[in-house]
């Protein structure tokens, strides 16, 4: 298990990596639109140090918790307002606003909204492409026991290096898939064939149905731990193009399963249903990053593409201060062909900037609850 120190480092480090893939696909898209990007900073101020290159500063910031991009008037037009205010005229306003996100065309600054959402949606297809081509190790044969937790139903029938190889007569080529079939038979008697001292006996055992605080502590149906031998299976996908496309299926599925599960945790949270929803706020992504970076690099892949299509979708909801948020007071501007004033729209991005802070104080309170030990 990773200490503290090297989960939080962790949860930074994919942090960082997912953000700064967003917010290079905002850079992107706004510097081949012309638009003025002031800074692309690594890290939030603070600063440490930067550099100046073709117009933009680029730089690095004490606060490690991911990334972004400055480009000049997405604001509205507060600066040019700060201009006319230190006096200068229109027609220099005009110039030192060409540049300017505001004054793009409304499908420009869709894009350029956009752009970060799909740099992430390509970051996951590419990290799903990956584990779907390199081989991948699987635990095969018996279950050797290693540990058997006290009270557990295990307790009175499985001893350390006893060597489970069949549930209810059937035996499993991949050791996960006895397991899950134990699992399944939750309040069901299984009867378990076990290698002891040289000699195979067949031990009764009713496994136990699994809270969600239980499976979060590590804690199985029967209660015992467990490895196995380990082999490497071959890739899934027979050449590159088959990857892709079986990646780009993945992303799709699991990207229209996270409003649902977000929908149901947000509406337990606030008392309008039970919380069935399996959202995790930053002390349980850290949480979960530290465990899986102990994992083969293949479920470390797996793992950082699930990140990056949760922070691609999360972005696009249309709630404020997010992407979709932006998106949908850019929409809203066209169909009322007027701008929103500053201090309006300054208002639904401080409110909605509000609400998220809440939301994750609230998810982040049952993140609490989940750790072991709570």
């Amino acid at each position: 298990m990773m200490g503290v120190i090297g989960t939080v480092a962790a949860f930074i480090g994919v942090l960082v990596v997912l953000v700064l893939v967003h917010e290079l696909g905002h850079f992107i898209a706004a510097k081949r639109a012309g638009i003025t990007v002031q800074e692309f900073g690594i890290g939030f101020p603070p600063r440490i140090g930067s550099v100046v290159w073709r117009g933009t500063r680029y730089s690095v910031n004490w606060i490690p918790l991911g990334g972004f991009v400055k480009m000049l008037g997405e604001d509205g037009d507060i600066e040019a307002q700060r201009m006319r205010e230190r006096g200068l005229s229109e027609s220099a306003i005009e110039r030192a606003m060409a540049g300017s996100f505001n004054r793009k065309p409304i499908a420009v600054r869709l894009v350029v909204l956009l752009a970060g959402v799909a740099m992430n949606f390509l970051f996951a297809i590419a990290a799903f492409a990956l584990t779907l081509s390199v081989p991948s190790p699987v635990s095969v044969g018996p279950l050797t026991v290693t540990g058997v937790q006290a009270g557990s139903p295990a307790a009175s029938v499985l001893r350390v290096g006893d060597r489970i190889v069949s549930a209810d007569g059937r035996t499993f080529p991949r050791s996960s898939g006895l397991v899950q079939y134990v699992r399944q038979r939750a309040g069901s008697p299984v009867s378990m064939g076990v290698q002891r001292d040289g000699r195979t006996t067949i031990v009764r055992v009713t496994p136990r149905k699994l809270t969600d605080e239980q499976v979060q502590a590590g804690q199985g149906a029967i209660g015992f731990k467990w490895s196995a031998a380990v082999a490497e299976e071959p890739p899934v996908a027979r050449n590159p193009a088959q990857a892709l496309w079986e990646a780009t299926k993945a992303t799709g599925s699991i990207a229209i399963q996270i409003p649902g599960g977000l929908a149901r945790t947000v509406a337990g949270l606030v008392g309008l249903a039970p919380n069935t929803g399996d959202a995790r706020g930053p002390i349980g992504i850290a949480q979960a990053t530290g465990e899986v970076l102990q994992q083969p690099l293949f479920d470390q892949l797996y793992f950082i593409g699930l990140l990056s299509v949760n922070l691609a979708v999360l972005n696009v909801l249309p709630f404020p201060p997010l992407d979709g948020g932006r998106m949908a007071v850019t929409v809203l501007e066209a169909v009322r062909r007027r701008r929103l004033s500053a201090q309006r729209e300054a208002l639904i991005y401080l409110t909605g900037f509000a609400v998220l802070i809440a939301l994750v104080i609230l998810v982040s309170i049952q993140d609490i609850g989940r750790l072991p030990g709570s």
